[in-house]
């Protein structure tokens, strides 16, 4: 089915709640529309930044309808109350997500300074305060004084027996898994994915990221596409060594495996099914394609839509 979406620019980026049955949309034109797929159409839209809407997430049904932005500045009227505005970053806010349910109600954002913060809500029954967790300026990798540097793309890792885990992508072409550590309350990079370059080594911008659920797999997968016109599946395992880095750092319980080279044209929005067994790619061409792993664990585009 196809529907006009009345935005006047791009549409940056949509998201589906836990059912299926709404969906949001963001776009360059600043604002934000909910969809329910059982009614008419669109049920509200408004102004939810000054400028574009990078991104926008659903949390869980359990904290009630809960939709998250990111964007650059500050603006909200409509039926949906703009219950907290969390402004720490220095520059734009690109990109947003819920964590899982089982962490809580947390959320990560990251900027264009480099920045990824963790924050959690205080109470779910007033949603008004939410504090910074880990280190006092969030997440930043080292990386907060280079504007190259900045934060494209992050997702969490759903896995209910791991501990917090996120992967970021940066528009840089850095891709890192960076983990909780309960005993330096803090968040570290465990693992540095190979990085999103052209043949000759110059660094391209990492464009999304992508963690697939995990459904009784002893290995995680982890997808990426960049500005390299490549679309790469990184396959990352639990384990004991301390050479997890694909790039030189240590890992004390993920094992950095390998990374296959999907597609060599250009993916904008990359995202896995509910059982992590399927993902799909979206461009520049209007096509969307789903990639599946065959039974020699090789990826092949199955079908285009």
């Amino acid at each position: 089915q196809t529907l006009p979406h009345g935005h006047l620019d791009y549409v940056l980026d949509m998201a589906f709640d836990y059912y299926g049955r709404r969906f949001a949309t963001a776009s360059g034109d600043r604002t934000v529309r909910v969809w329910d797929l059982n009614g008419d159409g669109t049920t509200n839209e408004w102004q939810a930044h000054r400028g574009a809407v990078h991104r926008i997430s659903w949390a869980h049904p359990e904290f009630g309808q809960l939709l998250a932005t990111a964007g650059a500045g500050e603006y909200a009227t409509s039926r949906w109350v703009n219950k907290a505005t969390l402004s720490d970053a220095r520059r734009a806010v690109t990109t947003v997500e819920f964590a899982p349910r089982h962490l809580g109600l947390r959320l990560a954002s990251g900027s264009a300074d480099g920045v990824v913060r963790i924050y959690e809500a205080l109470d779910t029954m007033n949603l008004n305060h939410w504090k910074l967790d880990g280190r006092n300026s969030g997440l930043d990798g080292n990386v907060s004084s280079n504007e190259n540097m900045g934060v494209s793309s992050l997702s969490w890792c759903t896995g209910r027996f791991e501990p917090p885990t996120l992967v970021t992508g940066f528009s840089s072409g850095r891709v890192s898994i960076y983990r909780y550590d309960d005993g330096q309350r803090s968040w570290l990079e465990y693992i540095r994915l190979p990085s999103h370059a052209t043949a000759s080594g110059v660094p391209r911008g990492v464009l999304d990221v992508a963690w697939a659920p995990n459904v009784g797999r002893s290995y995680h997968l982890i997808a990426s596409c960049g500005k390299d016109n490549q679309l790469k599946v990184h396959r990352v395992k639990r384990g004991r060594g301390n050479k997890g880095d694909a790039e030189g750092a240590s890992s004390s319980s993920l094992v950095y495996e390998g990374t296959e080279v999907l597609d060599r044209t250009q993916a904008w929005r990359i995202q896995w099914n509910v059982t992590g067994t399927v993902l799909a790619s979206s461009g520049d061409g209007g096509v969307v394609k789903l990639w599946k792993s065959d039974f020699q664990g090789r990826w092949k585009c199955v079908s285009e839509i």
